[in-house]
């Protein structure tokens, strides 16, 4: 299919970000222990992880990364913005990942260390200050990067003009909706949700493997013009 964008450099090197982007992600979460009740960080769980830092640190790059990511597709415009839903949820990525890495961030370069030094006995104001801001950065983050993740595997799964196999986009869209699973059940009590965390491993996946066929269907596009010009200067 051809797939018409404005800045076709723009909308290719997007699609190589955000497969980036979701390898180093889909690696922090793959070791990620699951969470223990609720959305505060249990210093038994991080005293018991020697690997949350690094964890996070890779979360956090991917979450950087797919923030990049998403500012190239909206940069990329033409077929990559319409319907105008598209271009709001490739902006909800955006800017739900701007402040979802604040999570990563304070995870992989604070909690740790605290939790390192005796903080929660020896200063639990500090301690938990520090999770109440993650806590913060979550809210504001996570759920407008969900609807826009859900949302562009909704269009995929119904548009014509998809990029992937129809069984794949249904999948994306089956995998972004469960993925809601562990942040409503650590808010509403529901603990039994909370490993659905890992529901985020094939969404993410799925997620690169979106930009990557949105570059390679760029990249087809702009052989194609080249292969008319060239006919058309021939004749």
């Amino acid at each position: 299919m051809r797939l018409d964008v404005r800045e076709p450099g723009a909308a290719r090197a997007g699609g190589y970000v955000l497969a980036l982007a979701s390898f180093l992600v889909v690696i922090g979460l793959i070791f990620h222990p699951v969470p223990a009740g609720g959305f505060e960080e249990k210093p038994s769980i991080l005293s018991q992880t020697p690997w949350w830092g690094p964890i996070h640190v890779a979360i956090a790059a991917g979450f950087v990364l797919s923030v990049l990511g998403s500012v190239l597709m909206l940069a990329g415009g033409g077929a990559l913005l319409r319907p105008w839903t598209r271009a709001f949820f490739w902006g909800s990525i955006a800017v739900g990942m701007i402040f979802f890495t604040g999570v990563a961030l304070i995870n992989g370069w604070v909690m740790h260390a605290l939790t390192a030094r005796g903080a929660p006995a020896s200063d639990p104001l500090l301690y938990y200050a520090f999770n109440r801001l993650l806590i913060g950065y979550g809210w504001l983050g996570n759920p407008l990067f969900l609807a826009g993740l859900t949302g562009l595997a909704y269009l995929e799964s119904r548009g014509p003009a998809r990029v992937m196999p129809p069984t794949v986009a249904w999948a994306g869209l089956i995998v972004s909706v469960l993925s809601w699973g562990r942040g409503i059940g650590s808010a509403t009590g529901w603990y039994f949700l909370e490993p659905l965390i890992y529901a985020n491993v094939p969404a993410f996946l799925w997620l690169g493997y979106y930009g990557l066929r949105i570059a390679a269907e760029v990249q087809s596009t702009e052989r194609e013009d080249a292969h008319a010009t060239i006919e058309l200067g021939a004749r």
